[in-house]
């Protein structure tokens, strides 16, 4: 069953379309993430999920009910049974951790023994009970965002939405932290949505990911697909480094390149324009290649080194082991490829 349907949902701002008619859905147990950059209108997408916002347009479902549709809420904030944790955590200073994670089930009416009950749970499964005399002030910053996490699932909520959670934090706790989530959201089994602008956060997080760009949803799938098959040429840009070369489709499977006419999936397509999309790792420097080159810059990547070669298509980035002398003349292959219309 789907925890969640997003169906053609819509909002402006000042006359300003900021959410063009999106629609996804979330298994149940699944974590999505939502991946684009400022201002695609991640942030309020779930904030109309969460009733903090009211659509223009469009249906929102939570676990097959109808929360709301159009202008008209039919479930209330309070009742969709939702938990949050906001970029910058909105942990209460004036209470300890206890009391923090307590609070929610306060307001749920829950009796003093079945609060004491949960809030031990949750503190042991974020590794925390030590800490729930203390006060939010006196945590690191990955501490705090563990406390975070257990006064959002302490209520045991039916959706779990996360607005870029780890932007704060350096990157070594990152990767920590990151893993907590994981195991957690697994553990629990709370279906969640995670808002980020950074694809490694959405790639080892989600089962899938959806790309935002201006409003619209770009693409929706695994990261694998993500990654290798992107639908648009937004989100070959925006996931992972990428080269995009102009082609024509001269045959069903065959194009024409600026390095000659090479056999590619064409999609059923047998003439037209289109784009050539490879990473920098689907390139080899090989003397078997049809592509002529000269390397115009090199990086040291700590395993290998980026290059960028001129060639008569333009420039391309590759990514391999070996070492090249800039000025080098070398000839290239791409082992994987895929054609964009865009």
């Amino acid at each position: 069953m789907n925890a969640l349907e997003v169906k053609n949902l819509r909002k402006s701002f000042n006359k300003k379309e900021v959410v063009k008619g999106i629609s996804f859905d979330v298994e149940k147990g699944q974590l999505l993430a939502l991946l684009g950059p400022s201002g695609c209108g991640k942030t309020t997408t779930i904030r109309m999920i969460a009733g903090l916002e009211m659509p223009d347009d469009g249906e929102i479902l939570i676990e097959g009910i109808l929360a709301s549709q159009g202008h008209k809420a039919t479930i209330s904030q309070k009742q969709r049974h939702i938990g949050m944790i906001f970029q910058d955590l909105a942990l209460w200073p004036h209470m300890t951790v206890y009391e923090n994670i307590e609070f929610g089930l306060k307001v749920n009416g829950l009796a003093k023994a079945e609060r004491q009950k949960r809030i031990d749970a949750v503190l042991n499964k974020v590794k925390m009970h030590k800490y729930a005399k203390a006060y939010p002030a006196r945590l690191s910053g990955g501490q705090q965002q563990l406390i975070a996490i257990a006064r959002a699932i302490v209520t045991e909520p039916k959706l779990l939405l996360m607005d870029e959670p780890l932007s704060n934090i350096d990157i070594k706790l990152r990767e920590d932290i990151r893993q907590e989530i994981k195991h957690i959201q697994q553990e629990t089994q709370i279906t969640t949505i995670y808002i980020t602008h950074d694809q490694e956060d959405a790639f080892l997080l989600a089962n899938k990911v959806a790309v935002m760009n201006a409003g619209i949803l770009e693409q929706i799938g695994s990261p694998e697909e993500i990654y290798s098959s992107p639908a648009s040429l937004f989100v070959a840009d925006f996931v992972g480094e990428s080269n995009v070369i102009n082609v024509k489709i001269v045959d069903k499977g065959r194009i024409l390149t600026p390095w000659g006419e090479l056999a590619c999936n064409t999609k059923g397509q047998e003439r037209g324009n289109a784009f050539l999309f490879f990473r920098p790792h689907y390139v080899k420097i090989e003397k078997g290649g049809y592509g002529d080159g000269v390397i115009i810059n090199r990086n040291f990547l700590g395993e290998g080194y980026k290059y960028r070669i001129s060639t008569s298509g333009g420039e391309i980035k590759l990514h391999v082991r070996e070492i090249y002398e800039i000025g080098q003349s070398v000839r290239f292959s791409v082992k994987r490829m895929e054609i964009l219309f865009c």
